[in-house]
């Protein structure tokens, strides 16, 4: 039988290792630096004022691993130390997160920085925040990692700050050598050298580009005398305030502006030499005498177009230099185009149908033209935009035809090059005359007339036989006109001339006979007996 006070003595014992081993637990749970460790990926970054870019790093719970036991699982928190101009940040699921013993995390972390930041190279800051999960107690913050940003931005003045033109040093000595005083002298010196490229070079330029037009040359160039004092203006003052070191905010406002006046400006001078080029096409047009003075549709047509074409450009590079999106734009300038082309097919048709038959010209006013596969020789009237209006060829009813109707149709165009037109005549002779001297006296006829061309600039009038009919030969003689409107009249002519020239010379002009032979012998039928 055990002592009764040997429990007692087992208690005490028990209750004395609790608390020598009670300090040494605590001892492993407690916190410091090195439990977590932080690595970034990036050295360095480069980001351009007004955008943002992103980069990862890399948490690591350094501690030992024991299944079920939380003893070394940390509580993590991500902190930046940063600029003014630029902000930091992660994901909500990363700025507190639980890491195991043994354990990593990927993080991303985004970098933004403010349009008006100064270009510079920045020291930005990561460190963590780290608790224990196991009890709550402690908290310690590792050493922080640098993380280089190199900020890019074009309202900035850099290395042009307190330099001649940007690029030279003040050599005056002060206080003519402050950033004020070489400002001034940078916005004397690009005047100058501004004029002097004026007075040399862009005379030399219109001399080559409107040689031909010296009517519309000298009227760009006094438009061109006139504004480019004010750009060079402008110019010089932009460059001087980067070197003076002005603030980002007043160089991004001014050069906004100073930008809506040069869209303003080039679309100016865009339009002035498209005139240029309209009246050199029309020009060129009329010298071919693809137009002429009743079609006066063709140049307001192509005024309007460049005019559109134009405006709608200098507006969406406005719109999108003071932060509007371009895609946005051209996105619902395209919905709205669609559903206008939806809502007016019909309409759009035959404007792009008259665009079409304007630009390329397949006929002009006063042309004699074939339509489709009809017969109906119609007279040019006018050309619109929308439809062309044409005359009967006897001028008994005037046609208003749609231009997409016009444009999908066959067009014959009898006086596309001017009005002569080669004319046929058919006749016929027995086969008994001289078929030689039936010919020659057809030509003769031809050249004897007035309204036959005869002078070499087209093809002689001549004569060849075509067939051989059952009571006939037939010869045809062609030749040229000088005007399509006479030739059904000349023909009628010729045919008279060569009807009386070959009865004057004894050649007939057959008509259609049959020979009839009868049989008068008188011999009996003997089915129907003596005198039948």
């Amino acid at each position: 039988m055990r002592p009764a006070s040997a429990p007692a003595l087992l208690s005490v014992i028990l209750a004395i290792a609790v608390l020598l081993m009670l300090p040494m637990a605590t001892s492993c749970s407690a916190l410091a630096a090195e439990d977590v460790g932080l690595r970034t990926h990036e050295g360095s970054l480069k980001i351009n004022a007004g955008s943002s870019d992103d980069f990862r790093i890399e948490v690591v719970n350094y501690l030992g691993y024991a299944a079920n036991d939380i003893t070394n699982y940390r509580m993590v928190s991500i902190e930046f130390v940063t600029e003014p101009d630029i902000t930091i940040s992660v994901s909500e699921s990363d700025k507190d997160f639980v890491l195991k013993g043994q354990e990593y995390r990927l993080v991303t972390v985004t970098v933004s920085v403010d349009r008006y930041a100064a270009a510079n190279t920045y020291n930005l800051g990561i460190f963590l925040r780290v608790s224990s999960l196991h009890d709550g107690s402690g908290e310690v913050s590792t050493v922080s990692v640098p993380v280089n940003l190199v900020v890019l931005s074009p309202l900035s003045s850099g290395d042009a700050y307190n330099k001649i033109m940007g690029a030279f040093d003040n050599p005056l000595p002060e206080p003519f050598n402050g950033p004020l005083a070489t400002a001034v002298i940078t916005f004397l010196l690009w005047m100058a050298v501004g004029l002097l490229a004026m007075i040399i070079i862009i005379p030399a330029l219109l001399r080559i580009f409107v040689r031909n037009h010296k009517v519309e040359g000298d009227k760009l160039k006094s438009g061109i005398i006139k504004l480019v004092p004010l750009v060079l203006m402008l110019f010089a003052f932009d460059s001087s305030l980067r070197v003076f070191g002005a603030a980002e905010e007043i160089v991004d406002l001014v050069e906004n502006w100073f930008n809506v006046f040069y869209i303003v400006l080039g679309a100016a001078i865009a339009w002035k030499i498209y005139l240029i080029f309209v009246q050199y096409t029309v020009a060129k047009l009329s010298k071919n005498r693809r137009v002429d003075q009743k079609d006066v549709d063709i140049e307001p047509l192509l005024r309007l177009l460049g005019k559109l074409v134009i405006s709608v450009v200098s507006v969406a590079v406005i719109m999108s230099t003071w932060g509007f999106s371009l895609t946005a734009i051209i996105t619902g300038a395209g919905i709205a185009s669609l559903g206008i082309t939806l809502g007016a097919q019909n309409v759009l048709n035959q404007f792009f149908s008259g665009m079409v038959i304007l630009l390329t010209r397949p006929f002009k006013s006063g042309d004699l033209v074939k339509i489709g596969t009809g017969a109906t020789i119609y007279k040019v009237s006018c050309v619109n935009i929308m439809n062309t209006v044409f005359e009967n060829w006897d001028n008994k009813e005037t046609v208003i035809m749609p231009n997409n109707t016009v444009s999908s149709s066959t067009i014959v165009n009898l006086t596309g090059d001017g009005l002569i037109y080669k004319i046929t005549v058919f006749i016929n002779i027995a086969y008994d005359n001289d078929v030689d001297l039936a010919k020659k006296l057809m030509e003769d006829a031809a050249k004897e007339h007035p309204n036959v061309i005869t002078n070499g600039s087209v093809d002689l009038p001549s004569t060849r036989v075509t067939a051989f009919l059952d009571s006939c030969v037939e010869i045809r003689l062609t030749g040229y006109v000088y005007d399509f409107n006479d030739s059904g009249k000349i023909g009628g002519e010729l045919r008279e001339a060569i009807f009386k020239s070959f009865k004057k010379n004894g050649i007939n002009i057959p008509f259609p006979q049959m020979d009839v032979h009868l049989d008068m012998t008188g011999e009996e039928d003997p089915r129907k007996g003596r005198g039948g």
